[in-house]
């Protein structure tokens, strides 16, 4: 029986339901965290375990690990769950309850229905190891105190008059001192420095620290020579006298000479390179090359369109099919021994059919399910493959 226990806690870490053939199936909850109003405690998530004695169909996880611990197979690993939990409803049935480790305690009421009590300081999540209570104290509202009043200072009018000519004789006294005169006379004399002074200002200009263009002799020359200064010099004189041969003549004066501060432009050599020419090649150039002729309109159309319709495959209709289940598994290798073993015992058309996420072994197959349900009253009457059940696909 502690082995029983120790492989349902292990494969509740992983799963959130673990059923014993048989028993009963141990189903995970998850719990969010509470606050506890009585002891001012925040309580982390937990998640707590729940027995339901009404799942008791084998859904093949705990003879898996059962066939993984001892090396064995399906059956064999069937029936050792099978003696551990017939001793345990014995134990039950005898002390009333049994305790699971650190699953909880399993009871047997007077109704004959079973009860279960998990343990609360269980561990079956990883995730929310570490987490532990929290006690923060309550934040007492505190009154609003009233404010302070500072007594009142009442004031006479001969009090009021006192005050006066005090301050006034006060005031004199500050103004009659040897400091302020002194700081008047300083503030003076500074005022008077800046306004008197004499403005320094370097009027000396170094020209060879300026960076210049070029030399100014060049920019005469080009300027003498400027299309651009005679217009204007035409224009100053006798704008009436501007016509279309003088405009000529300006511009042939102001064309460039033998002069050394004249620029002269330097020829460039460009060369066109022709595009290549393309080879196009028409319909029946290529048919020659090929050997071939293009005949048109020698194919008759209704010669393609009969061929396109024989060609078209015909839609098949698939029937119904009953397989009758007797083993399930998560891996396809693991169904495919289990089938083998049920081969070699004599049933041929044992197979392993997959779907869901899971590997099914089928001992036979029919086309009608009333067939597969007689099947199965067979098997339950000869007590052998008491879990089977129909399985059927569209």
């Amino acid at each position: 029986m502690i082995e029983l226990v120790k492989h349902i806690e292990i494969l509740l870490l992983e799963n959130d339901c673990v059923i014993v053939p048989g028993l009963g199936g141990f189903i995970a909850h998850n719990r969010p965290a509470q606050y506890c109003t009585e002891t001012n405690e925040f309580c982390p998530p937990l998640r707590t375990i729940g027995f339901n004695p009404q799942l008791v169909m084998n859904d093949g996880l705990l003879v898996q690990s059962y066939m993984q611990a001892y090396n064995t197979d399906f059956p064999d690993a069937t029936r050792k769950i099978e003696r551990i939990v017939s001793q345990l409803k014995e134990d039950i049935y005898q002390q009333g309850q049994v305790e699971l480790g650190n699953i909880g305690t399993l009871y047997y009421n007077v109704q004959g229905v079973y009860e279960f009590e998990p343990r609360q300081d269980a561990f079956f999540t990883p995730s929310l190891y570490g987490l532990e209570k929290v006690t923060l104290p309550k934040l007492i509202q505190q009154e609003a105190t009233a404010p302070k009043t500072s007594p009142r200072i009442e004031i006479h009018p001969q009090k009021e008059e006192t005050l006066v000519v005090w301050k006034q004789t006060a005031w004199k006294r500050i103004l009659s001192s040897d400091w302020i005169q002194h700081a008047i006379s300083v503030a003076a004399a500074i005022l008077l420095f800046f306004i008197l002074s004499t403005p320094v200002e370097n009027t000396y200009v170094d020209e060879a620290n300026y960076a210049s263009l070029g030399s100014t002799s060049m920019f005469d020359a080009i300027r003498g020579e400027s299309i651009v200064t005679t217009l204007a010099n035409y224009v100053q004189t006798d704008y009436a006298s501007v016509t279309e041969d003088s405009l000529k003549k300006a511009r042939r004066q102001s064309r460039p000479k033998n002069n050394v501060n004249t620029l002269k432009p330097v020829a460039v050599k460009t060369e066109k390179i022709a595009a290549a020419p393309r080879v196009e090649k028409t319909e029946k150039q290529q048919a020659k090359a090929s050997g071939t002729e293009i005949k048109k309109d020698n194919v008759p159309v209704k010669a393609s369109e009969k061929k396109a319709e024989n060609t078209t495959p015909k839609k098949q209709v698939s029937g119904k099919k009953s397989y009758v289940i007797v083993a399930s598994f998560p891996e396809a290798a693991d169904a495919e021994v289990q089938a083998d073993v049920y081969r070699k015992q004599g049933y041929k058309d044992a197979q392993v059919i997959a779907g869901s996420g899971r590997y099914r072994v089928a001992i036979s197959q029919f086309t009608d399910a009333a067939d597969a349900y007689k099947q199965i009253n067979q098997f339950k009457a000869n007590n052998q493959f008491k879990d089977a059940w129909v399985f059927t696909t569209k």
